[in-house]
């Protein structure tokens, strides 16, 4: 064999690297890689904005059901069903516990997928009290009308449209209210006092600081995945909620209205609270700079929206001399 040919063998042949192909071959990589990510952000976002703003209803038995108010009318509680219509036509339906015309009003609020029947035990107990107690079912909750839920952006309304309704209709005298909310109930009520002057007292149990905080801490425990690739399926499902609902998730807020709040305030809080845990109220709390009176329960052993079966006979004792204190009796 020619020496020639002997090296030609010996010496690989080695091409130069196509940069630019390898370039394109990565470009379609990491393309295909963000559209891959994009379209599960999309395909998680959707149902978590439904989650938010579209939860699904429950207590539809304890409302439809006659013992409730057999259990009403055993103990001599006349309570009389009224409708009304808020600000935008969405027509909501409540029970109005009638203790007389004369009498101080208390307006109960429930918490995301409640209804009126949510704070039956707060409503007999302020009725036994001396104050009449408005139940109604929030937008897009038990009988009332509305598809989405948000919080307290339209709800506020809602609430001042209530003690519109009940003033006229039942003829009352005192045009000072109290509010007693739970959960989203809670955050509407401060979100409400901050507005609407005829609010005198608020008693607001488990709320959450910001609606936007609370979100994302939610999806946070419901995904364990780093904030970081967290964060765009997060910002898509609160647009997504934005535009399915009408509103803006980051503008309910009670900790940035709580300022405006000038009437007293008593926050509850359970310290087993894991869904809106209590730091929520504590910064509530600390920016009632403005209130009359203000003042932090929490509640051993209480979980979310427990405080009242953690600690019974306190909130017999404290709820009704509240808003004796606050209302009169």
């Amino acid at each position: 064999m020619p020496l020639t040919d002997l090296h030609n063998q010996a010496v690989p042949n080695w091409k130069r690297p196509n940069w630019k192909q390898w370039l394109r071959r990565l470009s379609v990589a990491a393309i295909g890689v963000a559209a891959g990510y994009a379209l599960v952000s999309v395909a998680v976002a959707i149902p978590l904005s439904a989650l938010l703003v579209s939860p699904r209803r429950k207590r539809r038995r304890h409302l439809e059901s006659l013992r409730l108010r057999d259990y009403l009318w055993a103990r001599r509680i006349p309570y009389r069903e009224t409708q009304f219509i808020s600000y935008d036509g969405t027509k909501l339906t409540g029970w109005f516990l009638d203790r007389g015309w004369w009498r101080p009003t208390v307006v109960a609020l429930h918490g995301v997928t409640g209804n009126r029947t949510s704070l039956i035990r707060f409503g007999v107990m302020l009725y036994a009290a001396g104050f009449n107690v408005f139940l109604f079912d929030g937008r897009a909750h038990g009988h009332s009308g509305g598809r989405f839920v948000t919080y307290g952006y339209h709800e506020v309304r809602d609430v001042s449209a209530a003690l519109d309704h009940i003033s006229r209709k039942f003829r009352l005298r005192d045009q000072r209210f109290g509010l007693v909310g739970i959960s989203m109930g809670a955050a509407i009520a401060l979100q409400t006092a901050a507005r609407d002057l005829r609010v005198a007292a608020v008693w607001a149990e488990s709320p959450f600081s910001s609606l936007q905080k609370i979100s994302r801490e939610y999806i946070a425990e419901l995904l364990p995945v780093p904030s970081t690739a967290l964060a765009p399926t997060t910002w898509l499902a609160e647009l997504i909620a934005n535009y399915r609902g009408n509103f803006s998730v980051s503008d309910v807020n009670p900790l940035a209205v709580a300022g405006k709040i000038v009437c007293p305030v008593q926050l509850v809080h359970g310290l087993a609270d894991e869904f809106v845990r209590p730091h929520h109220s504590q910064a509530i709390f600390d920016a009632l700079v403005n209130a009359k009176e203000k003042d932090l329960w929490l509640v051993e052993r209480a979980t979310h929206a427990r405080c009242y079966r953690a600690a019974v006979k306190e909130h017999h004792d404290r709820l009704p001399k509240f808003f004796r204190r606050h209302l009169g009796r």
